[in-house]
């Protein structure tokens, strides 16, 4: 026992050894801390007095055929608030309440983006693309308020507006599942991406890197200094296969006609570069950027996303009547000369199947047949070639399956004969074939289809894959990824055949049923189409292909006027716009008016801009 109240020596080891060993600790902590993470600790340090303001990188812009930019970036001032020490409810209220009333807001959903920053100590955008009036006015408010602040950055713009709206698309906001997945790859929650057309397609290949300012900020908010800059990386450009004029010459057309519903198509028959595509109703994608949440929030819910052009699949009607020609003649089931007496109608096994022109067109062959889309001259010749023998030919056409056009929606129509029927379990007639002789029935197209199957009639064959990327040229200096047309299928048939169907074509515009497709100086060929609905009115369709003369067509057009009736007066004066457009002529049938009383001059397109990036 130790009774002299002294520690035995043992004890005192021990604890020195304890000591000792929290000095170590201590030690190996406080070097981790100056030189393992000292970087680490720097940041945070600057953190609690700076602030990242982050600049959103120039999109990649999206040019026509000819260089002229469809989509592209405008300089924008958008609305930030960068949260200061200290901030209380009762002191963001009132900054909320004057951000409304300048803004047209709701002053409850600024206060939860105003405490949202002050929770999270970031800054964050309040408005964006703000008209320069509105800009001015919130200029003042810095002095007043701390943390409010104004930048200049980068934003997406549509020049022409509604302009092939369905095939562009529009930029959007994120949901919160979306922005998850996109985190990882430096997306921020108030991004914006491409929600609809080649906008969502080549997203990855659009975005730029976005790039910001490091700010150094005081105790409430206020901006003192740039402590770095962190440079943006434009997005790569698209060029596209799309002619500018004849766009636009297709979205007027269509929302002129007595409807304003439809879609319409054109290709060049030469290699399947799409020309047009234009569906109607449209939008103007640059509503989804608005400041006002009003115009943004009617946009979406008026947003027609269905696109006619590719999605909306119709009975072709007498548009389908070249192909049955074709089949026919080439089969040798008809001859050219072969004529046919049309009273009006035509009776087949107790029933009766009428001709559009309930007086009859009398004696017809081939030629007229066409010409004036004889209903009884089609009935007998479709009873006379067979419905396995058209089905065939439109199956060759690409009728009935999809394009395969990269865009989404897609749809491939319903072909219609005794093959799909025998799959389908089910027996055919001849009142099918009579149908399927004049594009009624169970067949159905879309507009693209119609335009590709124009395309064949114009070239003699080729069925091409619809191309409408001409080349990315990459931001980062990577080689251009040029795509290059595919030929799809070809139509065989007899020469003979052809040479029928095409002069049938030619004279169907000069002086038959598609007089309103009539161009002087070109070489025009169609065919007008009325399609049953038995929902309304009837459908209205015209194809055409024209070409200078001497030369081989450069467009096909299919053009579908939605409850819009006859096609040579509703659809053919479409086609002929975008014609015109194409060969860049005037319409010689437009009356002229005086100098003095002529009308105002349109605000022309803007010219080609240098495109940014590498020459060859």
């Amino acid at each position: 026992m130790n009774r002299g109240g002294a520690v035995p020596q043992e004890r005192l080891e021990i604890l020195w050894y304890c000591i000792a060993a929290a000095g170590l600790v201590l030690g190996l902590r406080l070097a981790q801390m100056q030189l393992v993470q000292a970087a680490e600790w720097r940041l945070a340090a600057e953190r609690n007095r700076s602030q990242m303001i982050h600049q959103n990188a120039p999109r990649g812009r999206i040019y026509d055929r000819n260089g002229v930019p469809v989509a592209t970036n405008a300089p924008a001032f958008s609305l930030i608030f960068l949260p200061g020490k200290d901030r209380r409810r009762q002191d963001l209220k009132p900054l909320a309440e004057e951000l409304a009333r300048q803004l047209d807001r709701d002053p409850e959903t600024l206060l939860e983006s105003l405490e949202q920053a002050v929770r999270e100590e970031s800054a964050v955008r309040l408005a964006e693309n703000l008209p320069t009036q509105t800009m001015f006015r919130l200029s003042e408010l810095k002095t007043i308020y701390p943390g409010v602040d104004l930048i200049v950055e980068a934003r997406r713009y549509y020049p022409f507006g509604r302009f092939a709206s369905h095939l562009i698309g529009y930029m959007g906001k994120m949901g919160q599942k979306e922005w998850r997945e996109r985190k990882p790859k430096g997306y921020r929650v108030d991004s914006r991406t491409g929600r609809l057309g080649l906008e969502r397609i080549f997203e990855d290949e659009l975005r730029g890197r976005d790039g910001g300012l490091r700010m150094e900020v005081d105790a409430q908010g206020r901006l003192k200094r740039v402590i770095d800059k962190i440079p943006f990386e434009a997005g790569s450009n698209v060029h596209l296969t799309i002619d500018s004029a004849v766009q636009r010459a297709a979205d007027e057309g269509l929302r002129g006609t007595s409807t304003g519903r439809g879609g319409a198509v054109a290709i060049d028959p030469r290699n399947g570069d799409l020309l047009a595509m234009s569906s109607q109703p449209d939008f103007d994608p640059n509503a989804f950027l608005s400041t006002d949440p009003g115009e943004v929030q009617s946009t979406v819910v008026g947003l027609s996303e269905f696109n006619n052009a590719i999605s909306g699949a119709y009975p072709p009607g007498s548009t389908f009547k070249p192909i049955v020609g074709l089949a026919a003649l080439s089969e040798g089931r008809v001859k050219p000369d072969d004529s046919v007496f049309c009273p009006g109608h035509f009776e087949l096994g107790g029933r009766t199947f009428l001709c559009w022109e309930h007086k009859g067109h009398k004696r017809v062959s081939w030629l007229m047949g066409l010409a004036q889309s004889c209903d009884v001259y089609f009935y007998t010749t479709g009873l006379k070639v067979g419905g396995a023998a058209i089905e065939r030919f439109a199956r060759d056409f690409g009728l009935g399956s999809l394009t395969k056009i990269p865009l989404k929606f897609e749809k491939g129509g319903h072909l219609f004969g005794p093959e799909t029927r025998k799959k389908a379990g089910k027996s055919w007639y001849d009142g099918d074939t009579l149908n399927l002789a004049i594009g009624q029935g169970e067949l159905t197209v879309t507009p693209l289809q119609m335009a590709i199957a124009t395309g064949a009639l114009a070239n003699r064959g080729n069925v091409w894959r619809p191309r409408y990327i001409q080349k990315i040229v990459y931001a980062d200096g990577r080689p251009d990824s040029v795509m290059n047309s595919e030929l799809r299928q070809v139509v065989s048939a007899k020469k003979e055949a052809w040479d029928e169907v095409q002069h049938a074509m030619e004279v169907v515009v000069s002086s038959g049923t598609g007089g309103g497709a009539r161009i002087p100086g070109l070489i025009v060929a169609g065919k007008t189409g009325t399609a049953q609905n038995p929902h309304g009115e009837d459908h209205a369709w015209f194809i055409v292909y024209a070409a200078k003369p001497g030369e081989p067509a450069s467009i096909a057009i299919a053009v579908l006027v939605e409850n819009g009736g006859h096609g040579g007066s509703t659809a053919a004066p479409v086609a002929r716009k975008m014609i015109l457009a194409h060969f860049g002529m005037e319409d010689p049938s437009a009356p002229r008016r005086p100098a003095a009383a002529a009308a105002p001059v349109p605000a022309p397109m803007p010219m080609p801009l240098p495109i940014p990036g590498r020459t060859r």
